[in-house]
């Protein structure tokens, strides 16, 4: 799996939680809170599914990991297997 990969089903888990959001506007550096409506609960729910989807365990102190799509990608991409 690759990066491109990654950043797609980040993206779909993304507007699955958040059906408002516009896939093609989210800008992958900026942190989803300071482009949209996410709170905590959103981040909350982001994290189960990346965790899920990914087969991850993502501890609570890793959140902060998952803020943007850009540091999303990087810390899965560093967790799967044939990962960096």
């Amino acid at each position: 799996m690759d990066i491109r990969d990654i950043r797609t089903r980040l993206l779909e888990l993304l507007t699955a939680i958040a059906p408002d959001i516009d896939a093609a506007h989210v800008d992958p550096q900026r942190a989803f809170r300071d482009q949209f409506d996410f709170d905590s609960m959103d981040a909350l729910h982001f994290a189960a599914a990346v965790s899920e989807a990914f087969a991850i365990n993502i501890p609570e102190r890793d959140y902060a990991s998952l803020v943007s799509l850009e540091s999303a990608a990087q810390f899965v991409l560093s967790h799967v297997p044939g990962g960096a």
